[in-house]
């Protein structure tokens, strides 16, 4: 009976090492994460005469006011392969626009861009020597999609860029996958666009930075 219990204590020990080890991988994979809460976490804040960006009430807030027009922040890190997981929302006072993430941002001209829209419309852009934003993912516009909850819901967005490989998820569904090879590295971003009505406000909250 003894040996018997010994035996079953041994193979508990074992399992709980196992899964420590998940534990520490899991934890070595993460570059960084980013409540928030404390304005000192090392996000820029400003204001051009387009949008304004910053620390908000334990999120982060970027208000684009001039119409037609893209706005965003970066933190000055440098990544090849990445995920990039955040909640975002749209501010009470927000009209029609797009929100999301960047990835292998390497300038104001060259960036990926992963953004949805809160009437249910995603896209993933590309941005390249300083021309607009263009669709990588098939049609003709940002497309329709049951995973965004719209009418103010906050989002759950994971953006994967690992190799030519774009992924991007919306409340854990995957929602386009596209190759593209033309930035191979680069910061990562948070960023909103206006349409033609104006003012477009978006909050994040709970940034994740991985290495997939």
């Amino acid at each position: 009976m003894r040996r018997h219990s010994w035996g079953k204590y041994l193979l508990l020990l074992l399992l709980l090492l196992a899964v420590a080890g998940c534990r520490k991988g899991d934890d070595q994979s993460i570059a960084f994460q980013e409540s928030f809460d404390d304005p000192r976490g090392g996000w820029p804040s400003g204001q051009t005469p387009e949008f304004t960006y910053g620390y908000g009430d334990k999120d982060y807030s970027i208000a684009v006011q001039t119409p037609n027009w893209f706005g965003w922040a970066t933190p000055g890190r440098q990544f090849a392969d990445v995920s990039i997981e955040v909640d975002v929302r749209p501010a009470p006072d927000s009209q029609d626009g797009h929100f999301g993430v960047l990835c292998r941002h390497v300038n104001v001209r060259n960036f990926y861009y992963f953004a949805i829209s809160d009437d249910g419309y995603y896209a993933i852009f590309r941005r390249l020597d300083g021309g607009p934003l263009t669709l990588l993912n098939w049609g003709g516009g940002m497309l329709p999609s049951q995973a965004i909850r719209p009418g103010g819901e906050s989002n759950h967005l994971l953006a994967v860029c690992q190799g030519d490989e774009l992924s991007f998820y919306i409340n854990g569904e995957l929602v386009a996958i596209v190759n593209d090879d033309a930035l191979a590295r680069g910061d990562i971003g948070l960023g909103a666009g206006s349409g033609p009505d104006g003012l477009t406000h978006a909050l994040f909250d709970d940034l994740l930075v991985s290495r997939p």
